[in-house]
């Protein structure tokens, strides 16, 4: 099993499963249109094939479509798998007319599929329809089909440990039991009150048996219930998900207890907050650097001969180096140096040590200025998330004393550092650089919670926005 719980076999008979539908979904369309297999025709077959495998099966990860531990409904994935399929024909359209390579394949390629007639545009567009209707279909009944089934024979279920075994936790284990054909089951209590007792799963053990209990009973999720949980022992409930992968989910009043915001989710109709991490979707996070490597490197490129006006214009209106660098907090707490272009002074921090920047800053340089109001200064930052220390979207990173500072007030901060620090985030894009700390943590934990491909792009594309138009939150 992975740290999910889940077993690695189903896993790969999914994909095996969704190559067959691509595979038949393709043959029905090219089979209505051309009426048979001739061999002519089945020279597009072969130069679309593998292409088409690898977008729409590198697409339905992104979209988390191989997870079934997240509780969707049948509408759900059908509505999500349809979205998932309508990205990836996007993909392919854009592939087949405007790549050279697969054009040169094939005569009948060009032919069929871009020659810049009226039939064949037609031919064009009743092919992809087909496909796209037939992928679509396929792709989202299996998925229904097994979910229905999965719930059924409790096949896979998600196990549950709730922390407090009160009146409270009492009522969120009876309506996880009552529902339980959503695929959750219970596996018992904790709490450090014995005289607390449940009427139905178990207690079996208290707070300091929670790191024992979570391995030996592959515990995939925990319900915080007790309205008694303090900081320390939310701290200690979450540093313990942190190691092990699983989730944390708070009643709203709880989770204001950490941070002051509502994320609401459900379990079993209970509305309750989810306190994820990037752990818990390894794909996801794969296609998420794959994203972050080539948009980084073609950014620096691109980027260059802007990079040499902007170390020409410090040289030339302050002393000092052309890049700052500093030392930050990055994931799993590794500290790492980020790279800016130099905004101030040198030595600005010297006797004030470190101390976070304001309006009207007399330590920032006149071209500083500049950069900082169209935030030109952290484009060097491409260069961390080309190492690996950043990624595009994500929390912002912080320097260490202020990290330290922080986790010492608000405990929640810490789940900041189970994802990769980014260059922008969602934070960032709905407020300010003197924004206080709870506000952008509400956002950052936001952001982690619904960490997607989807997600990414919608800030990236805000962050543009906000930078184009000079203002927005100094990042």
């Amino acid at each position: 099993m992975d740290k999910k719980g889940a077993p690695k076999g189903p896993f790969v008979k999914f994909i095996l499963v969704d190559l067959f539908i691509i595979l038949i979904a393709l043959s029905l369309a090219f089979l209505l249109y051309f009426r048979d297999f001739r061999t002519e025709n089945l020279n597009v077959y072969y130069v679309l094939i593998l292409p088409i495998f690898l977008i729409r099966i590198g697409v339905l990860f992104l979209f988390r479509l191989y997870d079934f531990s997240r509780g969707m409904t049948s509408f759900d994935l059908v509505y999500y798998t349809g979205c998932a399929m309508l990205i990836a024909h996007g993909i392919e359209i854009f592939v087949i007319l405007y790549t050279e390579t697969y054009i040169e394949t094939s005569e009948l390629l060009s032919k069929v599929l871009v020659q810049p007639t009226e039939a064949s545009f037609e031919i064009s567009r009743y092919i992809l329809f087909l496909n796209f209707l037939f992928s679509w279909s396929g792709a989202a009944a299996w998925r229904v089909l097994y979910l229905r089934r999965r719930r059924r024979w409790a096949y896979d279920r998600t196990r549950i440990l709730i922390v407090g075994a009160g009146e409270l936790g009492e009522s969120v284990q009876r309506e996880i039991q009552q529902y339980s054909r959503l695929g959750h089951e219970v596996v018992g209590l904790i709490d450090d009150d014995i005289e607390s007792r449940s009427n139905g799963a178990p207690i079996i053990g208290r707070m300091s048996d929670l790191p024992d209990l979570v391995q030996k009973k592959q515990i995939q999720e925990i319900i915080v219930t007790s309205r008694q949980a303090n900081r320390q022992e939310l701290l200690h409930i979450i540093s313990t998900c942190q190691a092990t992968g699983c989730k944390v989910r708070l009643l709203p009043e709880l989770y204001e207890v950490i941070i002051g915001h509502v994320e609401i989710g459900q379990v079993a109709g209970i509305p309750l907050i989810t306190l994820d991490s990037e752990k818990n979707n390894e794909w996801g996070a794969f296609f998420k650097r794959i994203f972050d490597v080539i948009a980084s490197a073609v950014s620096l490129i691109l980027l260059l001969p802007l990079f040499i006006l902007i170390a020409i214009a410090i040289k030339l209106t302050s002393e000092g180096p052309i890049f700052y660098r500093q030392k930050r907090v990055g994931k799993d707490s590794a500290p790492f140096t980020l790279f800016k272009f130099r905004t101030m002074f040198t030595n600005a921090e010297t006797e004030s040590g470190p101390v976070l920047s304001w309006d009207n800053d007399p330590r920032v340089t006149s071209i500083g200025r500049f950069l900082r109001k169209w935030h030109l200064d952290e484009t060097p930052q491409f260069y961390n998330v080309l190492k690996g220390e950043m990624s595009l979207v994500g929390p912002r990173p912080e320097r260490p004393h202020f990290a330290e500072q922080h986790k010492n007030e608000i405990p929640a901060y810490l789940m900041r550092e189970t994802v990769r620090p980014g260059m922008t985030g969602l934070a960032q894009i709905h407020g300010f650089y003197n924004s206080p700390v709870e506000h952008k943590l509400r956002y950052d934990l936001a952001y982690i919670n619904n960490i997607s491909f989807l997600l990414d792009l919608k800030i990236l594309f805000l962050t543009l926005r906000v930078t184009f138009s000079g203002h927005g939150s100094r990042i």
